[in-house]
Protein backbone atom coordinates (compact mmCIF):
# COMPACT_ATOMS: atom_id res chain seq x y z
CA UNK A 1 0.00 0.00 0.00
CA UNK A 2 1.30 3.28 -0.46
CA UNK A 3 0.39 7.09 0.20
CA UNK A 4 1.03 10.54 -0.88
CA UNK A 5 2.27 13.06 2.07
CA UNK A 6 2.62 16.99 1.52
CA UNK A 7 5.54 18.33 3.02
CA UNK A 8 4.88 22.18 3.93
CA UNK A 9 7.87 24.35 5.24
CA UNK A 10 7.37 27.94 4.93
CA UNK A 11 6.51 28.50 1.24
CA UNK A 12 8.10 25.40 -0.23
CA UNK A 13 5.86 22.69 -0.94
CA UNK A 14 6.84 19.00 -1.73
CA UNK A 15 5.13 15.44 -2.32
CA UNK A 16 6.85 12.51 -1.45
CA UNK A 17 5.63 9.24 -2.70
CA UNK A 18 6.40 6.28 0.03
CA UNK A 19 6.33 2.89 -1.14
CA UNK A 20 6.82 -0.31 0.36
CA UNK A 21 9.83 -1.51 2.40
CA UNK A 22 12.49 1.77 2.59
CA UNK A 23 12.40 3.46 -0.39
CA UNK A 24 11.45 6.61 -0.82
CA UNK A 25 11.21 8.55 -4.66
CA UNK A 26 10.69 12.73 -4.21
CA UNK A 27 9.37 13.65 -7.24
CA UNK A 28 8.47 17.14 -7.24
CA UNK A 29 9.61 20.19 -4.71
CA UNK A 30 8.40 23.86 -6.02
CA UNK A 31 9.62 26.84 -3.65
CA UNK A 32 8.77 30.41 -4.24
CA UNK A 33 11.15 33.27 -3.20
CA UNK A 34 10.23 36.43 -1.60
CA UNK A 35 11.17 39.59 -2.75
CA UNK A 36 14.02 41.46 -1.61
CA UNK A 37 14.19 44.99 -0.86
CA UNK A 38 17.24 46.66 -0.94
CA UNK A 39 19.13 47.69 2.09
CA UNK A 40 20.16 50.76 3.61
CA UNK A 41 23.71 51.59 3.66
CA UNK A 42 25.25 54.48 5.21
CA UNK A 43 28.46 55.48 4.63
CA UNK A 44 31.07 58.12 6.90
CA UNK A 45 33.90 59.92 5.96
CA UNK A 46 36.35 60.20 7.36
CA UNK A 47 36.59 57.00 9.16
CA UNK A 48 39.85 58.09 11.61
CA UNK A 49 40.69 61.26 12.57
CA UNK A 50 43.32 62.79 15.11
CA UNK A 51 41.86 66.34 16.46
CA UNK A 52 43.66 68.92 18.87
CA UNK A 53 41.43 69.99 21.31
CA UNK A 54 38.93 73.12 20.33
CA UNK A 55 39.73 71.85 17.17
CA UNK A 56 36.99 71.36 14.23
CA UNK A 57 36.27 68.77 11.52
CA UNK A 58 33.86 68.58 8.91
CA UNK A 59 32.70 65.44 8.31
CA UNK A 60 30.40 63.62 5.71
CA UNK A 61 28.01 60.83 5.08
CA UNK A 62 26.06 59.22 2.32
CA UNK A 63 23.10 57.09 2.74
CA UNK A 64 22.56 54.09 -0.11
CA UNK A 65 19.20 51.65 -0.35
CA UNK A 66 16.40 54.97 -0.32
CA UNK A 67 15.41 57.71 -1.31
CA UNK A 68 15.77 59.74 2.59
CA UNK A 69 19.83 60.74 2.81
CA UNK A 70 19.22 62.62 5.52
CA UNK A 71 21.10 61.19 9.03
CA UNK A 72 21.16 61.78 12.36
CA UNK A 73 24.46 62.84 13.91
CA UNK A 74 26.08 61.76 17.46
CA UNK A 75 29.41 61.29 19.52
CA UNK A 76 29.92 58.85 22.01
CA UNK A 77 25.82 58.14 21.96
CA UNK A 78 24.63 61.24 22.59
CA UNK A 79 22.82 63.04 19.90
CA UNK A 80 24.72 66.42 19.17
CA UNK A 81 27.57 65.02 21.37
CA UNK A 82 28.43 66.62 24.85
CA UNK A 83 31.11 68.70 25.87
CA UNK A 84 33.14 65.76 27.13
CA UNK A 85 33.55 64.47 23.94
CA UNK A 86 32.96 67.79 21.96
CA UNK A 87 29.93 68.43 19.79
CA UNK A 88 28.38 67.63 15.96
CA UNK A 89 26.33 69.99 14.27
CA UNK A 90 23.28 68.01 12.32
CA UNK A 91 25.67 69.26 9.06
CA UNK A 92 28.56 66.77 10.46
CA UNK A 93 30.72 69.85 11.89
CA UNK A 94 32.34 68.61 14.57
CA UNK A 95 34.25 70.63 17.51
CA UNK A 96 36.35 68.69 19.82
CA UNK A 97 36.04 69.29 23.45
CA UNK A 98 38.36 71.75 25.66
CA UNK A 99 40.32 68.85 27.50
CA UNK A 100 41.51 65.36 26.15
CA UNK A 101 38.85 62.99 27.64
CA UNK A 102 39.70 59.36 28.94
CA UNK A 103 40.06 57.39 26.73
CA UNK A 104 40.85 60.35 23.93
CA UNK A 105 39.28 57.82 21.53
CA UNK A 106 35.71 58.78 20.94
CA UNK A 107 33.01 57.48 18.39
CA UNK A 108 31.49 59.83 15.50
CA UNK A 109 28.23 58.15 14.16
CA UNK A 110 25.79 58.57 11.24
CA UNK A 111 22.60 57.13 11.80
CA UNK A 112 20.35 56.84 8.94
CA UNK A 113 17.15 58.80 9.37
CA UNK A 114 14.75 56.48 7.51
CA UNK A 115 16.24 53.11 9.83
CA UNK A 116 17.95 53.98 12.73
CA UNK A 117 19.50 50.03 12.96
CA UNK A 118 21.80 51.40 10.21
CA UNK A 119 24.77 53.77 10.64
CA UNK A 120 28.45 53.81 10.01
CA UNK A 121 30.84 55.38 12.52
CA UNK A 122 34.09 56.69 13.00
CA UNK A 123 37.27 56.96 15.21
CA UNK A 124 38.28 60.67 16.26
CA UNK A 125 41.58 60.47 18.45
CA UNK A 126 41.89 63.77 20.93
CA UNK A 127 45.46 64.68 21.22
CA UNK A 128 46.43 67.96 23.40
CA UNK A 129 47.36 71.55 21.27
CA UNK A 130 50.92 72.01 21.34
CA UNK A 131 52.88 74.91 20.88
CA UNK A 132 55.87 72.93 18.79
CA UNK A 133 56.12 69.89 16.67
CA UNK A 134 53.79 67.14 17.86
CA UNK A 135 54.38 64.01 16.38
CA UNK A 136 51.99 61.43 16.11
CA UNK A 137 51.89 57.87 14.26
CA UNK A 138 49.21 57.51 11.59
CA UNK A 139 48.33 54.27 9.63
CA UNK A 140 47.79 54.05 5.68
CA UNK A 141 43.89 55.90 4.95
CA UNK A 142 43.78 57.75 8.24
CA UNK A 143 43.45 61.48 8.44
CA UNK A 144 45.07 64.36 10.71
CA UNK A 145 43.92 67.25 11.51
CA UNK A 146 46.61 69.89 12.63
CA UNK A 147 49.26 67.41 13.54
CA UNK A 148 53.15 67.64 13.05
CA UNK A 149 52.55 71.54 12.77
CA UNK A 150 53.06 74.63 15.05
CA UNK A 151 49.84 76.09 16.60
CA UNK A 152 49.07 78.82 19.00
CA UNK A 153 47.23 78.29 21.73
CA UNK A 154 43.44 78.83 20.45
CA UNK A 155 41.24 81.57 21.55
CA UNK A 156 37.83 81.16 21.72
CA UNK A 157 35.75 83.79 20.06
CA UNK A 158 32.08 82.04 20.10
CA UNK A 159 30.87 81.18 22.93
CA UNK A 160 26.47 81.39 23.93
CA UNK A 161 25.69 83.25 27.32
CA UNK A 162 22.37 82.30 27.54
CA UNK A 163 19.06 81.64 25.17
CA UNK A 164 15.41 82.42 25.43
CA UNK A 165 12.65 83.53 23.58
CA UNK A 166 10.60 87.10 22.99
CA UNK A 167 7.48 88.10 23.90
CA UNK A 168 6.42 91.22 21.68
CA UNK A 169 9.71 93.49 21.44
CA UNK A 170 10.79 92.10 24.68
CA UNK A 171 13.43 89.21 24.65
CA UNK A 172 14.78 87.88 27.56
CA UNK A 173 17.01 84.71 28.54
CA UNK A 174 15.83 82.03 30.50
CA UNK A 175 17.87 79.46 32.64
CA UNK A 176 15.79 76.14 31.59
CA UNK A 177 15.67 77.48 27.70
CA UNK A 178 12.50 77.63 26.12
CA UNK A 179 9.78 75.25 25.93
CA UNK A 180 7.85 74.57 22.44
CA UNK A 181 5.01 72.49 22.09
CA UNK A 182 4.69 69.46 19.18
CA UNK A 183 3.34 71.49 16.11
CA UNK A 184 3.87 75.02 16.89
CA UNK A 185 7.08 77.60 16.28
CA UNK A 186 9.26 79.67 18.50
CA UNK A 187 11.28 82.58 18.57
CA UNK A 188 14.70 82.20 20.06
CA UNK A 189 16.66 84.75 21.51
CA UNK A 190 20.44 84.16 21.87
CA UNK A 191 23.34 86.50 23.46
CA UNK A 192 26.99 85.81 23.47
CA UNK A 193 30.28 86.14 22.22
CA UNK A 194 30.81 86.05 18.07
CA UNK A 195 27.87 86.02 17.94
CA UNK A 196 27.65 87.88 14.29
CA UNK A 197 26.28 88.15 10.85
CA UNK A 198 27.53 85.07 8.84
CA UNK A 199 27.15 82.32 12.05
CA UNK A 200 24.77 79.52 11.41
CA UNK A 201 22.71 78.28 14.02
CA UNK A 202 20.79 74.62 13.94
CA UNK A 203 19.20 72.50 16.94
CA UNK A 204 20.46 69.11 18.01
CA UNK A 205 18.45 65.74 17.60
CA UNK A 206 16.74 64.78 14.23
CA UNK A 207 16.77 67.41 11.40
CA UNK A 208 13.31 66.77 10.64
CA UNK A 209 11.70 67.77 14.20
CA UNK A 210 13.00 71.07 13.86
CA UNK A 211 13.26 73.64 10.91
CA UNK A 212 15.50 76.63 12.02
CA UNK A 213 14.95 79.56 9.57
CA UNK A 214 18.46 81.29 9.44
CA UNK A 215 18.59 85.12 10.57
CA UNK A 216 19.99 87.94 8.35
CA UNK A 217 20.37 91.77 8.59
CA UNK A 218 18.68 93.31 11.56
CA UNK A 219 18.25 89.87 13.58
CA UNK A 220 21.73 90.50 14.66
CA UNK A 221 21.99 93.03 17.38
CA UNK A 222 23.06 93.88 20.98
CA UNK A 223 21.72 93.26 24.33
CA UNK A 224 21.90 96.88 26.99
CA UNK A 225 25.45 96.22 28.41
CA UNK A 226 26.85 95.83 24.50
CA UNK A 227 26.28 91.48 24.38
CA UNK A 228 26.23 90.32 20.76
CA UNK A 229 22.49 88.55 20.33
CA UNK A 230 20.44 87.24 17.62
CA UNK A 231 16.88 86.22 16.97
CA UNK A 232 15.66 83.25 14.98
CA UNK A 233 12.59 81.34 14.15
CA UNK A 234 12.22 77.97 14.69
CA UNK A 235 9.28 75.82 13.40
CA UNK A 236 8.67 72.19 15.57
CA UNK A 237 6.87 69.42 13.05
CA UNK A 238 3.77 67.64 15.09
CA UNK A 239 5.96 64.21 15.33
CA UNK A 240 9.06 65.36 17.11
CA UNK A 241 9.95 63.48 19.93
CA UNK A 242 9.48 65.33 22.58
CA UNK A 243 12.88 66.07 25.32
CA UNK A 244 15.28 68.47 25.54
CA UNK A 245 17.57 69.47 22.55
CA UNK A 246 20.92 71.84 22.51
CA UNK A 247 21.24 74.91 20.25
CA UNK A 248 24.12 74.99 18.16
CA UNK A 249 26.18 77.88 16.66
CA UNK A 250 28.61 77.53 14.12
CA UNK A 251 31.04 80.31 12.62
CA UNK A 252 32.11 78.44 8.95
CA UNK A 253 35.14 81.58 9.21
CA UNK A 254 36.85 80.31 11.99
CA UNK A 255 35.52 76.66 12.55
CA UNK A 256 33.95 77.11 15.92
CA UNK A 257 31.32 75.45 17.52
CA UNK A 258 29.12 76.32 20.53
CA UNK A 259 26.15 74.99 22.06
CA UNK A 260 23.46 75.56 24.81
CA UNK A 261 22.92 72.35 26.50
CA UNK A 262 18.74 72.27 26.25
CA UNK A 263 18.56 75.24 25.57
CA UNK A 264 14.90 74.33 23.88
CA UNK A 265 12.59 71.73 25.18
CA UNK A 266 10.05 70.03 23.06
CA UNK A 267 6.81 68.93 24.71
CA UNK A 268 3.53 67.06 23.40
CA UNK A 269 1.13 69.28 21.95
CA UNK A 270 -1.61 70.08 24.34
CA UNK A 271 0.40 70.01 27.02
Amino acid sequence: MSGVRRMIRGNCVARVFLGFGLGVSLLAAACGGSIQTPSIVVTINPTTAYVPTLYALQFSATVAGTANAAVVWSVGNAVGGSSTVGFISQTGFYQAPASVPSPSHVTVMATSQEDDTKSASATVTIVTQSSGANTVQVASGQTTSNINIQVSPLTPTLSIYGAGTCSGSTCSTAAAGVQVAQGSSATIFVVGMGVVPGTVYSISGNPADVTVVQPSGSQFGQTNDGTSSVTFDIRVSSNAVPGPRNIMVTNPTTGELSAFVGGVLITPSGQ
